[in-house]
């Protein structure tokens, strides 16, 4: 199926989130998701997926996208993670406004990361091992599914509302901000070294 048009509040939150979704894109790590460690780290980077679907559930997210029940993704990714042997990545509980328009913004960012989500998952299927591909549970969510236009339509309900919109796009930016905090966190993790255990330090 083609997709919808864009209506002018999907125009509105693509440009007010531009060069967000542009950092995030050129930070994450896909050079080598063959590689188990760095599988897990591209899914850890994805964890606030789980605050950010509990926030949008406290906010009121069923009254605004019914099906949200199949639309949520935060079990499938601690799934994967459990299935690597993968420690949850800690995670910052916060509220989000219960107006319909905020709600919509949040959740632009999560129903659009599907895209990428799917191109991912076809790098994985040709190139890594079977531990990971058993391990796709989060890339996989919703293929052969509407969510995408679906979502389009009830965006399109705020089309005519400046100040929806305006609502909308601060809480998008504010998604991607949470996404941008979680590569940096998992980043400075990375980056730390192994600590060197003295005689003195050894476990008994």
């Amino acid at each position: 199926m083609q997709h919808l048009l864009r209506g002018r509040a999907h125009e509105c939150l693509r440009s007010a989130t531009r060069s967000l979704h542009e950092a995030l894109d050129a930070s994450m790590p896909l050079s080598d998701l063959a590689n188990p460690q760095n599988y897990i780290r591209y899914l850890s980077i994805n964890w606030p997926c789980a605050a950010i679907e509990e926030a949008l559930e406290s906010a009121g997210v069923h009254r605004v996208l019914r099906d949200w029940n199949c639309r949520r993704r935060r079990f499938d990714l601690a799934d994967d993670l459990f299935a690597l042997g993968a420690v949850l990545p800690p995670s910052r509980g916060f509220q989000i406004a219960n107006d319909t328009a905020t709600i919509l913004g949040w959740s632009y960012v999560l129903e659009g990361s599907r895209f990428g989500a799917s191109v991912i998952l076809r790098k994985v299927e040709v190139s890594a091992p079977a531990e990971i591909r058993a391990a796709t549970r989060f890339l996989r969510h919703g293929l052969g599914e509407n969510y995408w236009n679906s979502f389009k339509i009830a965006l399109a309900l705020i089309d005519h509302d400046p100040e929806a919109i305006a609502r909308a796009s601060e809480g998008a930016c504010a998604a991607f901000e949470c996404f941008l905090r979680s590569f940096a966190g998992i980043k400075a993790i990375s980056a730390c070294p192994e600590p060197r255990i003295t005689e003195s330090e050894e476990p008994v």
